[in-house]
C-alpha cells in the first residue's frame, strides 16, 4: 500500500523555509527586545 512499495525510497521532510523563516522571527523579536530594553535603561 502507498509508499511501503519495493524500491520506493521514503524522503525525509525537511521544511527548511519554515524553519529558516522561524529563526528569522526569533533574531527579529530578540533585536526588538533589546532596543526597547535599552532604551528604557537609558531613561533611568
Amino acid at each position: 500500500m502507498g509508499n511501503h512499495d519495493e524500491g520506493h525510497e521514503a524522503e525525509e521532510f525537511q521544511p527548511k523555509g519554515a524553519v529558516a523563516f522561524f529563526i528569522v522571527l526569533i533574531v527579529f523579536f530578540t533585536i526588538i527586545w533589546f532596543l526597547m530594553y535599552f532604551e528604557l535603561l537609558s531613561r533611568g
